[in-house]
């Protein structure tokens, strides 16, 4: 799973994270291994526990859902053997621990790796600390997830305190230099097709997904098109057997009105003003299909509405060329910034 797939792979000396999550157990575990990652990594202190104690039952029942999963699961720490020794002692060496790792160093990190019989692109780093390790897993071609430093439960006000600034170090971070790296990111799709026809369904069916969003101009028809083409009432036919399907469109809701007659019979909703790449009505949307997120699949040609909402929502993205170049010129200077990103972006896990 090569994870770089611009030319300029500027992203292997920025520590910015694919995911940012709370916690640990906030993370969708099953979308990561529908995805092909089977190794995951966690950092210690502050990412498992709060500094310097042990993990608890909560904590070791999460390793017990990896496990059951199918997942190598380890622990990568820059503390010494004794602090992290309970985690192998409790899981009885189920998850392997590592020590002295030097983070953000590669090197140990490397052996890591060799040792669990695992490669850079099906890996997992989980930490709370963006400039140990982010960076590190970003340097080694990792799928980084940072979470937020562990606080609940902590008697120390000092661990508090050192805890709480380094969730403030990362959104200094994020709120300046590294904004504009984090908006590209969530501008990346999974994947790339040329159209809607050569999107692999089958393989979306084989993955439990459930619903899929279609984006609507210049995805299925021309820009301010009231109809659908002939083959794309042939696909949702077909698709409609398997699939919920929505249609998702910013466009006005007027210029729905015949089409949602035409695709009534296959229960295809089509929803206007979708606010993209916002992802708030959206999601209000999935709700009422009661579909979680891991089995949606969004496809778009547009990186910074379509991609971006359907990644903030967490879904499946696939991004598709637009049908014609007839659009509307704010459109038109994001696809001027869309050529810039493509040659940048790293790569992210399809399957």
């Amino acid at each position: 799973m090569n994870q770089i797939t611009g030319k300029y792979n500027i992203y292997k000396y920025i520590p910015i994270p694919y995911e940012h999550h709370p916690t640990i157990f906030d993370i969708d575990y099953l979308k990561l291994k529908k995805l092909g990652f089977n190794t995951i990594l966690f950092d210690y202190d502050f990412t498992l526990a709060p500094w310097k104690q042990q993990i608890d039952d909560k904590t070791l029942n999460l390793f017990n859902k990896l496990y059951e999963l199918g997942f190598k699961v380890a622990v990568v720490s820059n503390g010494p053997e004794k602090r992290i020794k309970n985690v192998e002692e409790k899981t009885k060496g189920k998850v392997k621990i590592y020590w002295r790792m030097r983070k953000p160093f590669s090197r140990k990190l490397k052996k890591v790796l060799e040792d669990l019989r695992s490669d850079p692109g099906s890996t997992v780093l989980i930490g709370d600390l963006f400039f140990t390790d982010m960076l590190v897993g970003n340097k080694n071609g990792f799928y980084t997830i940072l979470v937020n430093p562990y606080t609940y439960e902590i008697d120390s006000m000092y661990k508090k305190i050192a805890a709480v600034i380094s969730k403030i170090m990362y959104f200094l971070f994020f709120y300046t230099f590294g904004w504009l790296f984090r908006v590209m990111d969530l501008a990346v799709p999974n994947e790339f097709v040329e159209n809607v026809f050569d999107i692999d369904y089958k393989k979306l069916k084989k993955n439990n997904y459930k619903l899929i969003i279609f984006d609507f101009d210049n995805t299925l028809t021309t820009w301010r098109s009231e109809e659908l083409p002939k083959e794309i009432i042939e696909l949702f036919e077909i698709l409609s057997k398997d699939f919920k399907i929505l249609i998702a469109s910013n466009g006005k809701e007027y210029r729905f009105n015949n089409i949602k007659k035409t695709l009534k019979k296959y229960n295809i909703e089509v929803m206007g003003y979708s606010l993209k790449p916002f992802p708030y009505k959206i999601k209000r949307k999935i709700k009422e299909y009661g579909i979680e997120p891991t089995h949606v699949a969004l496809i778009g040609d547009q990186l910074y509405t379509d991609i971006i909402a359907g990644n903030k929502s967490g879904f499946y993205t696939i991004k598709v060329n637009p049908i014609s170049n007839k659009e509307r010129i704010f459109t038109k200077i994001l696809r001027f910034f869309e050529k810039i990103s493509i040659k940048t972006m790293r790569e992210k896990p399809k399957f």
